[in-house]
């Protein structure tokens, strides 16, 4: 698990999961604004060769967050609470150049160095 925080406030945590046979990971957003079951069901499907991260979202004041599965080169197409029709690419060592005009900013909090932690968001 990597629990996120931001300040005092508990925002959710992110549950991660491994496979006991290829060690590969999973991973399941726990919100704590959503409280009532996914539509889905089971864990999301792996794509081979990318790593799960966190995507961090802010501007002005406002904060979201996502799981995502990322390799360097990918370009991210997202909406969330803070920006709507957002393009964000991921380049070397994990940085994050967004293609798109506005005065927020994107970071990535990558999972598997975080297990077991608790993130400042």
């Amino acid at each position: 698990m990597v629990n996120l925080v931001r300040g005092f406030g508990i925002r959710g945590a992110v549950d991660v999961w491994t496979c006991n046979r290829c060690h590969d990971i999973w991973c399941d957003e726990k919100r704590m604004e959503h409280q009532e079951l996914p539509p889905e069901v089971g864990l999301p499907p792996r794509r081979p060769g990318t790593q799960w991260a966190i995507l961090v979202c802010e501007h002005e004041g406002s904060l979201d967050w996502n799981t995502v599965q990322l390799r360097s080169g990918d370009i991210v197409n997202h909406s969330c609470s803070v920006f709507q029709n957002c393009s964000v690419k991921v380049g070397e060592g994990w940085s994050l150049s967004c293609g798109t005009a506005h005065g927020g900013s994107h970071r990535l909090i990558l999972v598997e160095p975080s297990l077991n932690t608790t993130v400042e968001l």
